[in-house]
């Protein structure tokens, strides 16, 4: 009985075993020379990924079918019947998970100038909508009714999208504003000039220190630096001193 555990014990460690190293060398060959890029990298990961599972779980199905045997005596003939369906929902997950990853690494380059958190949220939601969608496939294929799980996925797929409409519909109106006033105040300021914005009896002063497409940057006294949208700055009270005349407010 002992060697029975022994055995059963030395496949599930050979399987992770042959996992890790399979993984490492799906890695090297993937992104041999394509360090750099994103889409390499996170495909070649999610293929290692895979193929670490398919080891593994091959080393425990082994290991069951030592420590018994009786359990696995119907299994060959079940096995022609089902594997290739699994096959093929191993290879939509896989696919899938690595169009997830190449999905969100594209989403993320794409919206280089929004901030860093705005990027890991956009990357890590179209990451999830993949991996999910291809979840949905997977199971459809095992024979799983995954009408409930359509449906659900549909309604937060279509809410997310309406949310998303709607948060940049809102934030585009305001947007256009700053741009539109930005155009408009380039022609009164100047970097290194100094002003004076008051708006609902808050004041800002200092100097120019750059100008962006929506928003003015000014460095206070005590150094702080205040981004001030356009449109703020021309809804309240300004006062300009050239850097190089006098008082142009």
């Amino acid at each position: 009985m002992d060697d029975v555990w022994q055995w059963a014990i030395g496949a599930v460690a050979i399987g992770i075993m042959s996992g890790l190293a399979g993984a490492g060398l799906v890695m090297l060959a993937l992104t041999k020379g394509r360090d750099d890029d994103p889409l390499y990298r996170d495909s070649a990961r999610a293929m290692a990924i895979a193929c670490f599972v398919f080891f593994t779980t091959a080393g425990f199905v082994i290991a069951v079918s030592i420590v018994n045997r009786d359990s696995f005596e119907h299994v060959p003939s079940r096995l022609v019947d089902v594997l290739p369906r699994l096959l093929i929902a191993g290879l939509i997950l896989v696919v899938g998970r690595a169009v997830a990853l190449a999905a969100g690494s594209v989403v993320a380059k794409g919206m280089a100038a929004a901030g860093a958190r705005v990027r890991a949220q956009a990357a890590l939601l179209v990451r999830t909508l993949v991996t999910a969608a291809a979840i949905v496939l997977a199971l459809a294929q095992v024979g799983v009714d995954t009408t409930l799980l359509q449906i659900a996925g549909g309604a937060v797929l279509f809410g997310t999208a309406g949310a998303a409409a709607l948060l940049i519909g809102l934030g585009g109106r305001d947007l256009a504003s700053d741009l539109a006033a930005g155009r408009y105040l380039s022609r009164l300021v100047a970097i290194d000039d100094r002003v004076e914005v008051t708006v609902g009896g808050s004041t800002v002063t200092g100097t120019v220190v750059a100008i962006h497409p929506a928003t003015l940057a000014v460095r206070s006294d005590d150094g702080v630096i205040h981004h001030l949208t356009h449109s703020r700055v021309l809804s309240g009270d300004v006062r300009v001193t050239s850097s190089g005349s006098g008082d142009n407010s």
